[in-house]
């Protein structure tokens, strides 16, 4: 049933458009960030160069992050206020802008103007997320959201594999191309976002608060008096988390520790991302089974305790290493190297899981949301998973300043993972105790 779901919504105008809209700025964000990465990383371009790259990297991503959570409470306020669909179609012309003034900033080689893409990148997104996430249960059936999820989800990591490819190479690509596929991108999701269906606002008269930090507040204080929206919001937070921790690591992990070139750092995102969307779609196909009881809860139990049994593999077992001469080792040493298979074993395994984890919760939270306040509600959970990959930056930079061991990140996301896993697989248990008293 999901298949043919999945078949149906992509050749609808309740859907497609939004697909389409969502993964042509998927691309241009994670393009944009990981060439922007590349420069600094393995390009030689000078950005706060008095820091070690290990600590140069996290502050790059925190230029996209930080924009966004600041805005994402407001954001989530106009989603109620204005019909949908018209902030689609606003922020996409402003993604066309913005790509427009990066291809600029490729042109002079300023890797300056290119992070002030990046943070408007953020303040966009910032409108685009909590929208889309009121939206979806407002075109989709209710029985049609773990599809719709899973399918917006799963090709979203395919494209970000493409966008990483993309961005990572841009030594290799040139920036001439980068710039004419980012700005070729915009324009596609502008068009896309022009033929989306009329989405009313639940709360036309709603009064808009402005002001960041009280917005935050109240925003997160609804969310925190909905628990059962809450929980679910926390979830997809912590997923945010620990993927952070992986993309923001990997990067000077692969130059600095294992001493590998860039394109090891391609196949290890590449392999991940390639298996969250195989984890998405496990979670379409299986997602509405019984067997995971109310909500697919404990399909989401199992993804996380899968994603912390693989970590502790990578934590534990010894990473492929490069001792030849050169600067950076080629790929074809890294794939000689006897470790490798194991190690892209357990990074593939942590990965499906990954992918099998997040899905129903975001369907879990879109469903359970009040509708009059869904978008706000949905911007609460933007907030939380901003505020967790903040902190995880931080504490990044913080372990990267004291010279801490480079696989203590991996610990850190085996800890947290046990104990979302531990309260998941409760969360599973007590629904089916319920019923067996009560039968």
């Amino acid at each position: 049933m999901s298949a043919k779901q999945a078949g149906r919504l992509l050749t609808q105008r309740r859907f497609a458009p939004l697909f389409i809209l969502f993964q042509a700025g998927t691309f241009n964000d994670n393009t944009l960030k990981n060439a922007l990465i590349a420069l600094i990383t393995f390009g030689g371009f000078v950005f706060m160069s008095d820091l070690p790259s290990a600590i140069r990297v996290p502050v790059a991503a925190l230029i996209f992050t930080g924009p966004f959570t600041v805005l994402c409470a407001i954001a989530g306020q106009i989603a109620d206020k204005i019909d949908r669909g018209v902030i689609f179609r606003w922020v996409k012309r402003a993604e066309v802008l913005i790509m427009l003034l990066a291809a600029v900033g490729f042109a002079l080689k300023n890797v300056h103007i290119l992070a002030l893409c990046l943070g408007l990148m953020g303040a966009q997104s910032a409108f685009f997320s909590p929208t889309k996430n009121a939206v979806l249960p407002q075109w989709l059936d209710e029985k049609e959201l773990i599809t719709g999820n899973a399918l917006m989800s799963g090709f979203q990591f395919a494209i970000l594999l493409v966008g990483t490819v993309i961005g990572l190479g841009v030594l290799k690509f040139g920036t001439p191309m980068i710039s004419a596929i980012l700005v070729a991108l915009a324009i596609i999701g502008w068009i896309a976002a022009e033929m989306t269906p009329p989405a009313p606002a639940p709360k036309p008269d709603l009064k808009i608060n402005y002001e960041p930090v009280t917005a935050t507040i109240n925003v997160l204080k609804r969310a925190f008096e909905s628990p059962d929206v809450l929980r679910p919001l926390l979830g997809i937070a912590w997923f945010y988390g620990l993927s952070t921790v992986f993309v923001t690591t990997f990067p000077d992990y692969v130059a600095s520790v294992m001493g590998y070139e860039e394109g090891v750092l391609m196949i290890m995102l590449a392999s991940s991302t390639v298996s969250i969307l195989i984890g998405s779609m496990i979670t379409m196909i299986a997602g509405n089974w019984k067997l995971w009881g109310p909500e697919s809860v404990g399909l989401s139990a199992l993804g996380i305790s899968g994603v912390t049994l693989f970590v502790l593999a990578l934590y534990l077992l010894p990473s492929p290493t490069y001792a030849g001469a050169e600067a950076f080792g080629p790929v074809s040493d890294f794939l000689a190297n006897p470790q490798t298979p194991m190690f892209m074993a357990v990074i593939i395994g942590a990965s499906i899981f990954n992918g099998m984890f997040v899905v129903p919760l975001q369907a879990m939270a879109q469903r359970r949301a009040d509708p009059a306040a869904r978008a706000r509600l949905m911007s609460a959970g933007s907030v939380l998973l901003n505020l967790f990959v903040n902190l995880t930056t931080f504490g990044l930079i913080g372990l990267a300043a004291l010279k801490v061991a480079p696989k203590l990140p991996f610990l850190m996301i085996v800890l947290g993972s046990a104990i979302v896993a531990a309260y998941a697989i409760y969360r599973t248990i007590r629904p089916i105790r319920r019923y067996v008293t009560e039968d």
